[in-house]
């Protein structure tokens, strides 16, 4: 199941399963589909992930580097993020997909949906965006 499908088809039962994330002050995710796998991040790993979404520099934080390795028709990307990263099943209800015009006059580039929960109080709403926006362009899934 995609962000397009969770928006058109839903059951009580359908998931999407998203890597969480931290951009600074900012919690993010995107589909886990597209996260090859993460680990502690190398010197090598490409950090200008907030700036390609339009976030601040003045969010940032001291903070845990991770390198998200994400997987991409020439070969998989390292794109730096802040900690903690966690896989997460998210329910299908919990995801509410951007109207087009609201996501196109919105500052985070690449935002696609919001993830409302009312069970996690630190973060109520959790951003979805785009793995294209973090500069990843996969076939059949068209640049922000």
């Amino acid at each position: 199941m995609n962000l397009t499908e969770v928006a058109t088809t839903t059951t009580a039962h359908d998931t999407l399963q998203v890597v969480l994330f931290s951009l600074g002050r900012r919690r993010l995710g995107v589909e886990a589909r597209f996260v090859r796998s993460s680990s502690l991040a190398p010197h090598d790993a490409d950090g200008e992930a907030a700036a390609r979404l339009g976030l601040d520099a003045t969010d940032a934080l001291p903070r845990v580097s991770y390198s998200l390795i994400l997987k991409r028709p020439d070969g998989d990307r390292p794109v730096l993020v802040d900690g903690p990263v966690e896989l997460a099943e998210i329910p299908a209800a919990a995801i509410h997909p951007l109207p087009p015009l609201l996501a196109a006059r919105c500052r985070l580039h690449g935002l696609r949906a919001l993830v409302v929960q009312a069970q996690r109080s630190e973060t109520p709403a959790i951003p979805l965006v785009d793995v294209n926006a973090l500069g990843v362009d996969l076939p059949g899934h068209p640049s922000p």
